[in-house]
């Protein structure tokens, strides 16, 4: 995805550029990469783990990032992706924006991922529960919620009013906002891949802002006008096991924001008290208030002087990047990238009490998205989504050089898996030059030869 961010100073002339400027100067998607500034609040945890850009922590929500931070073991982006998400939810169906005639409210769906049950998920959590809390005590005792364990369940917190023969029978609920927090998110993966079970299809309506229902005659359930917003915690060996077929990744995990986190530093006796400032908290209670006015976010048309262009024309050009798709379970969990990023830049805008987006939101959107997908890839970018396919290169990465036969890979598999169901997958594996077959001699003498398949390095 193309990273935008502060560009540096025209060698000749030494003026500042915009992104426009150095596009015009023939610069490429890949030439611009590295300009996105790196937030230098907390550690990287190993090699290849993604960086958190500068401009993510842009505005309020940096402030108040920047202030939590030195006081809690958890880290920069399980904070910010926390605090993203209970402030799109408590704003509601106010701010908005349209994209062909559908509606986008700022709900988020997030899922900080561990590299260990030490990442400090729920330690972020606790830190944003506590902050918002005080924002709005209101809406943290009645509109959140614990577990998702069914998709009725989740309709039943959001329902709309029943009647029987213009008689109320049941009122339902008034306010829909529903922040739902789940720390062991392994377990709605496992049902969701259970048949007849609908909790995939209500949170993907719920995403999509389409009314949520059962069908069941005898106690129907609806609910219109949800705003739903959901804050998940996993392992990555977790993620990984259950997250494991491309129509899941397709059908479900791509309206979610994947984020990994871990222990930013050891603090033996814990943080102090909540260390956001008197001044911060007042702009959050007033942003939350703006945000919930119901009005509709367009992009800025104007060029900005300080970054050359407009968030109009800066959207423009990320744009062909963003939409474009990739192959595998990681191409179908990050396919959403443009909704994602709109949302996180209305949220910023939201946060800064501005009329419209304007490129510095844009930049944020952005930052904030390349986290979630440099995560994404990280977790899942070596899987195709094929389950068979990807126990086939999980073995023959185990073996390397030694290989493997066609009668040990069924093997693998036992009887969970008929022929042909194996033989498809492992001609997509060759059909994709990840697997080579090779005729080797398997003894000295005559004899014949023995069909190995290798990994191709």
């Amino acid at each position: 995805m193309l990273r935008f961010g502060w560009c540096p100073p025209d060698p000749e002339s030494g003026e500042k550029q915009g992104v426009d400027d150095l596009l015009a100067r023939g610069a490429q998607v890949e030439d611009l990469t590295h300009y996105l500034r790196t937030f230098q609040g907390y550690e990287v945890a190993s090699e290849n783990w993604p960086e958190l850009a500068r401009e993510a922590c842009y505005g309020l929500c940096g402030r108040i990032v920047r202030q939590i931070l030195p006081q809690s073991e958890a880290d920069a982006p399980a904070l910010l992706f926390s605090l993203l998400a209970y402030v799109g939810c408590m704003v509601g169906r106010g701010a908005h924006f349209k994209v062909e005639g559908d509606s986008h409210y700022l709900k988020n769906f997030a899922v900080l991922v561990g590299k260990t049950s030490k990442g400090r998920k729920g330690t972020s959590q606790g830190r944003i529960d506590e902050l918002m809390f005080q924002v709005n005590p209101g809406f943290m005792k009645e509109n959140t919620a614990s577990g998702l364990s069914s998709g009725e369940g989740l309709i039943e917190n959001v329902r709309d009013a029943r009647y029987k023969d213009d008689e109320v029978i049941d009122a339902g609920v008034n306010d829909k906002r529903l922040l739902v927090t789940e720390s062991e998110f392994a377990s709605p993966l496992t049902l969701m891949r259970r048949e007849g079970n609908i909790l995939s299809m209500v949170l993907r309506n719920g995403w999509d802002d389409k009314v949520l229902r059962t069908l069941t005659r005898n106690n129907p359930l609806k609910s219109t006008g949800s705003h739903i917003a959901i804050m998940g915690h996993i392992t990555q060996r977790e993620l990984r096991k259950h997250l494991t077929e491309e129509k899941l990744g397709s059908g479900i995990a791509n309206r979610f924001l994947f984020a990994l986190v871990h222990r930013s530093k050891s603090l033996p006796h814990g943080g102090g008290a909540n260390p956001v400032r008197p001044n911060e908290m007042s702009e959050l209670r007033a942003a939350v208030t703006f945000g919930q006015v119901p009005r509709q976010f367009e992009l800025s048309s104007e060029p900005e002087e300080e970054h050359g262009l407009s968030a109009y024309e800066l959207w423009e050009e990320v744009y062909s990047d963003l939409s474009e798709g990739e192959e595998g379970l990681f191409g179908a969990v990050t396919s959403r990238a443009e909704a994602h990023v709109r949302r996180l830049a209305t949220l910023y805008a939201v946060l800064d009490e501005s009329l419209e987006v304007r490129v510095d939101h844009l930049l944020a959107g952005l930052a904030v998205w390349q986290y979630a997908e440099d995560s994404a890839r990280y977790i899942f970018g070596d899987l195709r989504g094929d389950v068979v396919a990807d126990t086939i290169l999980q073995e023959l990465r185990f073996r390397c050089e030694e290989g493997i036969t066609k009668t040990e890979i069924s093997n693998l598999f036992g009887r969970n898996h008929d022929a042909r169901t194996v033989n498809a997958s492992l001609k997509a594996l060759l059909d994709d030059e990840l697997v080579v077959e090779r005729k080797v001699k398997e003894a000295e003498g005559p004899g014949p030869r023995t069909t190995r398949f290798y990994i191709v390095e």
